[in-house]
């Protein structure tokens, strides 16, 4: 099964496919940009399949409606993985480094989660970049990641 295939069968699943492209911009210190996805249930399916994480908290309704976000959630690590999209549409190959993420707010299945990042120092071709990852208004998660760019 090529790509092509797997990316009509997510979209039929109601996956939120988006096209990758990179940014035009001059990579320096201040730089904003981001990136936004909404989390569908065929998110939430896949990347317990892929990372092995199958918590009921993210599977199961009855088991999450017991928990303190009285009902399902999103994979953190689902919400944040946007960071990587994010920053891997800066020009150049982007690697990424170093990750300090904390969360602060659970993801629902169907929210439109929004990367917003900020190059706030640069050392030659490597650089730190501070992000907040949002629901509506609403940080769900934030912290720094460094990169390099060649």
């Amino acid at each position: 099964m090529d790509f092509s295939e797997l990316e009509s069968i997510y979209k039929k699943l109601g996956g939120d496919f988006k096209q990758f492209s990179k940014i035009s911009a001059n990579v320096d210190v201040g730089l904003k940009f981001g990136f936004e996805k909404r989390i569908n249930e065929v998110d939430v399916q896949l990347f317990g399949l892929v990372s092995g994480d199958l918590n009921p908290i993210h599977f199961s309704e009855e088991f999450a409606k017991q928990t303190r976000f009285g009902g399902r959630v999103v994979h953190g690590m689902l919400t944040t993985s946007l960071v990587s999209t994010a920053v891997a549409r800066l020009p150049g190959t982007v690697v990424l480094l170093e990750t300090n993420l904390r969360y602060l707010a659970p993801v629902r299945i169907g929210d439109l989660v929004s990367v917003d990042c900020e190059i706030v120092e640069k050392e030659k071709n490597r650089y730190k970049v501070n992000v907040v990852c949002r629901v509506n208004d609403k940080a769900v998660a934030e912290g720094w990641v460094k990169i390099l760019i060649w």
